[in-house]
């Protein structure tokens, strides 16, 4: 007899015992599994976009005239992967370059002087751009069109025995060759960039300063529109 209540007492605890592990896995099944996210995807800087800025710099001729120059740009980058932008810019920028000649003569009974002031008024460009972006840095080559307008004053006088007799004119051109440009730029903060580009203009022949080249070299800020990139 006693057995016999030993016997239900153990196969009552086995099921009470089995009836609270089924409970637990039970919970355990149904508890809330917490996954980690995602990891962020790094971000990137976006070029695309419209942009006007100015620029600063110093502009030299293969003769040796030289001075500074100042001016604004315009102008559409498209980022067409991660890492290659497209786009066309076009500047226009007012120089305090000028160069001065002098001569004289001294012909029978006469003395002929003649002085000519020649001024670069302005140079404009107008290119593609394409370049290979570093996240925020941007590394880039242009290829287009330039233009330069310049302004000659010449005073010729001759001097004799009984007076001195004196003309004035003055000359104004415009001329267009080739330009060729590198630069690069660098994303700053918000919308704003800084860069830093060499230019070169070939007008052939026809430069008011007789020289085949022009060189520029300039820094300069940009503004992008749109939202503010990464």
């Amino acid at each position: 007899m006693i057995m016999w209540r030993f016997i239900k007492l153990s196969v009552a605890a086995v099921m009470l015992v089995s009836v609270s592990a089924v409970s637990e896995a039970a919970d355990v099944e149904h508890a809330p599994v917490h996954r980690l996210p995602p990891p962020a995807m790094p971000l990137i800087y976006s070029w695309t976009g419209f942009y006007v800025g100015g620029h600063l710099g110093v502009g030299w001729a293969d003769g040796g005239s030289s001075g500074f120059l100042g001016g604004g740009q315009v102008g559409f980058n498209y980022q067409i992967s991660p890492q290659w932008v497209l786009g066309v810019e076009g500047d226009i920028a007012g120089t305090t370059i000028k160069d001065t000649v002098n001569a004289s003569f001294v012909v029978p009974g006469a003395i002929m002087t003649t002085n000519a002031t020649a001024s670069l008024d302005w140079v404009s460009t107008l290119a593609a751009r394409a370049g290979y972006a570093f996240d925020r840095w941007l590394v880039y080559g242009k290829v287009g069109g330039a233009w330069a307008h310049a302004s000659a004053n010449i005073t010729s006088s001759i001097i004799m025995q009984g007076g001195a007799i004196g003309v004035g004119t003055t000359i104004n051109q415009t001329v267009s060759g080739l330009l060729l440009g590198v630069g690069t730029e660098y994303a700053l903060w918000g919308n704003w960039s800084a860069k830093v580009e060499y230019n070169m203009m070939d007008f052939g022949n026809n430069n008011p300063f007789a020289d085949n080249k022009f060189n520029v070299f300039k820094a300069g800020l940009n503004y992008r529109f749109g939202g503010v990139p990464f």
